[in-house]
Formats: C-alpha cells, structure tokens, sequence
C-alpha cells in the first residue's frame, strides 16, 4: 500500500497538530530511506492484488481493475519521484495516495465476491496505515468507510435482488467493523506515542547549546540537531545516506576526526582542529566522541558533540601576547617539579663520593651518574628558557621551500644508514614566502621532522609537503607512526608534557611558542589511513 508517501506526512502533521510549522530542515531519523523501501513494499502488495484477482478469473470488471491498478503503480511511481526530488511528501498528496489505496482495495472487494472477498482484510492493513502514519482521527476517518463500505457490500445486493442476507455472514461484517475500529485506535495510539517521543527529542536536541551527530558504523549520518547545522552552516535536507565526510569537512583536507573514531575505536576528547562550513569559511570546532558497541564489542556507530571555539580561540591568542610573564609564572611550579628529581640524584651522589673512599667502580658509577643528571637539569632549564623567552621579532621574507629542503637533506644525511627510511617532499613549482626569523622556523620544522622519525622508530615515509590556502601558507608533516591517542592530541602542546620514556616535553612547547609569535598555528591530527599529520600554517607574504 502507499506507506511511503504516507510515513513522512507524519512529521508534518504531527508538527501542525502541535503548533508549529513542519520542521523539514532537521533530520532526527532516516525517515527517507524508509520511505524509499516502504514504496517499493507498496509495488509489491499492487502486484499481490492484481496477481490474485487475475486468477480468480473474473467474468466482469477487469478493465476496471485494470485502470485502479495501473493508478496505483502510477501514485506509487510519483510518490518516489517525489521523494527523490525534494526527501519528503505532502499531506495532501499522502491522502490522494492513501484514498487511492483505499479504492483500490475497495474496488478489488466489489469485483471479488463482495462481502465473501478473499481481500476484505486488506481494508486493516489500509487503515494501521492510516492510524499508524497519520493520526487517530484519520484511522477512524478509514475505518468507518471500510464499514460503511463492507455493509453496502452486504445490504445492496440484497435489497436490489432480494436475496436473503444469512446470519452469518452479518455476524462477519461487524467482526470486521471491529476489527477495522480497533486496528485504528492501536495505531492511533502508537502514532500519539511516536509523536510525542519525537517532540521530546526534537526539544532535547534543539535546546543544546552544542553541535550534536550520529552516524552508523559505516559513517551515514543520521541525528544532526540544530545547532549542528548553525556551526557548519548545512542548509536544506539532508540528502538519505549522505557521508559525516561530506559534512564534517577538515580544513587541511586530512581525515574527519569522526571517521578516525570510526576507524580506530578510540575517542577523542576536547579535540580541538580546523573545520570548514558549508560557505567555505574555516572554523575552529572542540570535538568530544563516544563511541557505539554491540554486545560482541564491535563499533556500530558514534555519537559526537561540538563547539565552535572560534571567538574562544581569538580571546584566548589574545591574552597569550598580551600575559607571558603570567604564563612563565604558572610554569615556574613545574619547572621546579622537573629539576627537583635531577638535583636529588646528583646531591646523592656527591655525599657517597664524600663519605671516603670507595671502590674505584662505584667512584666511577657516581660520577657519571651526576654527569648524566646535571645534563639533564641543564636540558630541562634550556628547555623552560627556549619557551620563556620571547621569540625574535627580526623578520625577513624568505621562500619556505628552501628551510624544508635543507630540513630533508639533514634528515637524510643524519640517517643515510637507516633501512626502510625515506623522505619525500612535495613543494609547489613557485615560491611560497612568509615572513619569519629563519632560524626560528628551521628550529620548528627541526623538531617536527625529528618527533616523526622517532615516532616511525626510523623506519616508513616522512612526507613533508608545501601548500598554499587563502592567505596561508601551510606545512605538513606526515609520518606513517603509530599516531596520537585521540585522549591525548589536546596536550602535547602544554609544557613538561611528554609520551616518550625520555626528554622533558618542551620540545613542541617551543614549537607552538614560535609558530604562535609568527602568526601562525600548529596543529596535530589523525592521518588518513593511519599515522599523525602535524601542520604549520604561517601567514603568505605573497609570491614574486
């Protein structure tokens, strides 16, 4: 029957009973592709009727039957045209639809034997359709014409004929009158019910200050609430089976943090990247996953919630040029946390030296054990000093292709014996020029290329490659290692932070304290396929 075109008049006659406007711009279900598979559901239901009545071999009425048939396969016909086109079907098309089911039905009935007809009970499958799909009144509505239809049936024959109508077969027509009353109530019932746990989610998600999403396991969006859609700026219909790819678009065109939870199983928490919205503009999103398992532990799905950081990114940049003591004050407990441990060892060591004398092996172990620590104490407070102190402002236009070229031939140089290791860069043909202290970028670009290597344990393909975006110029570095832990990208930027069993995690510290001084920003992401993409976008000083 015609369910499809019936199913998504739901959402808005049950938005107009409760006072407002149908909302067509939001998707809270897959109501469409439903619709689609309900469609070709009501085709086969016409073939079943047409199949039956055909081999009843009826003496009259086949070019009739004929002609509501083919109406209905041609209603059915537009009916997915119409949802093809524009996702969704009017009220007042799904009643043509639903009436035309009806008389389908009905005049099936007539020509079938009438009140002993095979198909009587299709008359209940028209009217849950009814009930169920558009209201309680409209199950009703169906309901008493499927009576009014099943006792002319009924009476007709006889007061035109006078035959006898027997006991029974008026025993049958109000069993079915109580079956058809009854089918609409139910239906009318669960479609009161469905109603109002779809207002309940529409008033949940609405409300939410935050973008929220969910897609199935193979990345098909189905939630996307309304502030989802003011932060990336979607607009219309969401088209059925559309891709969190096509939505959640990464500004550097690495891969959506969705698909990598997807992916990888593992979430991310107060991710912070670059997205781009539907009219190309670049905004900075918090992104929180959580992933969806079955019983069997496998992932069938992830729900997501974000925030555009974007005005919270500007204030927070500000107050970062405008506070560094205050922030080298905030450092100075952790700095005094990371020398305490070197300083204790290196005490240690000096009172067993002074205790008297000690076999020659031992002298030599504390020796070089204080070595070992004063070393490290001397990193640690280089390190606190490199990020302390406030980066060059001597600045000259440099094409940065020439710093990457020289940072890949160390690379090579430095591991020319290394098996397995490759470096590959990607630069345009013309030049790309910042405006930068080279030193300083070259001590960026240094770092970065280094962390890949050791996070490859000096084995796979460094990619480095130049690019250019609207007023950008962007650096990136992809490594095929192991990647960041999703719970972990937001910290590997904070001071005194590390995951290696050595170092003092300054090192990207100073990094992001450059790129910042330059103008720039530093971000680190999930590569597709697997590994992390760390990006340098700079300001373009133009090309010559």
């Amino acid at each position: 029957m015609n369910l499809a075109g019936s199913l998504h008049s739901l959402s808005a006659s049950n938005a107009a009973e409760s006072g407002r406007a149908a909302r067509g711009d939001l998707v809270y279900d897959r109501h469409v592709m439903w619709l689609r598979y309900l469609g070709v559901a009501r085709i086969g239901v016409l073939s079943f009727l047409a199949v039956g009545a055909a081999l009843m071999e009826l003496d009259r009425g086949q070019g009739v039957l004929l002609a509501f048939y083919t109406a209905g396969f041609v209603t059915c016909i537009a009916n997915l045209y119409t949802l093809q086109r524009r996702s969704r079907v009017g009220f007042a098309q799904a009643w043509i639809q639903l009436l035309v089911d009806f008389a389908v039905v009905a005049v099936t009935v007539g020509y079938t034997h009438g009140a002993t007809s095979f198909f009587t009970f299709m008359f209940v499958v028209v009217v849950l359709e009814a009930g169920l799909l558009l209201g309680l009144s409209q199950g009703f509505i169906l309901a008493t014409m499927a009576a009014v239809f099943m006792t002319l049936q009924l009476f007709l024959p006889a007061t035109l004929f006078g035959s006898t109508v027997r006991f029974e077969l008026v025993y049958n027509l109000l069993v079915q009158s109580l079956a058809f009353y009854l089918a609409a109530f139910i239906s009318g019932h669960w479609n009161r019910r469905i109603h109002r746990l779809q207002e309940f989610q529409h008033e949940i998600l609405d409300n939410m200050n935050s973008g929220f999403l969910i897609t199935d396991a193979r990345g098909t969006l189905s939630v996307l609430n309304h502030a989802a859609r003011e932060i990336l700026g979607v607009r219309g219909e969401i088209s059925p089976g559309r891709h969190i790819s096509g939505v959640f678009l990464v500004a550097s065109g690495g891969e959506c943090p969705v698909v990598t939870a997807l992916r990888s199983g593992q979430d991310f928490v107060s991710y912070e990247f670059e997205a781009l919205n539907a009219a190309g503009r670049s905004v900075l999103l918090g992104l929180t996953t959580n992933t969806l398992r079955d019983d069997s532990g496998q992932v069938t799905g992830v729900i997501a919630s974000f925030t555009d950081l974007t005005e919270m990114h500007a204030m927070r940049e500000e107050l970062r040029r405008h506070d560094r003591l205050a922030v080298v004050g905030e450092l100075a407990a952790g700095l005094a946390h990371e020398i305490r441990n070197p300083v204790a060892v290196i005490r240690g060591a000096l009172e067993e030296l002074g205790n008297g004398p000690l076999p020659a092996a031992l002298e030599d172990k504390l020796r070089a054990m204080a070595i070992r620590e004063s070393d490290h104490l001397n990193e640690i407070v280089g390190g606190f000093l490199d990020f302390a102190r406030e980066p060059s402002r001597k600045r000259e236009t440099i094409d940065v292709r020439v710093l990457v070229q020289e940072v890949a031939e160390l690379l090579r140089h430095e591991h020319a014996d290394a098996p397995g290791f490759t470096v590959r860069v990607s630069c345009p043909a013309a030049p790309r020029r910042v405006s930068c202290d080279p030193s300083q970028l070259k001590q960026v670009f240094v770092n970065l290329a280094k962390n890949a290597v050791e996070a490859m344990n000096g084995r796979g393909v460094l990619e480095v490659s130049v690019n250019e975006g609207p007023g950008l110029v962007e650096i990136r570095f992809d490594d095929e290692g192991p990647g960041i832990e999703p719970d972990k990208v937001a910290r590997i930027f904070e001071p005194f932070f590390t995951t290696k069993d050595t170092g003092v995690g300054m090192g990207l510290a100073v990094c992001m304290r450059i790129v910042t001084a330059h103008d720039g920003t530093l971000r680190a992401s999930a590569r597709q396929g697997g590994g992390c993409s760390m990006r340098v976008s700079l300001p373009s000083a133009g090309q010559s």
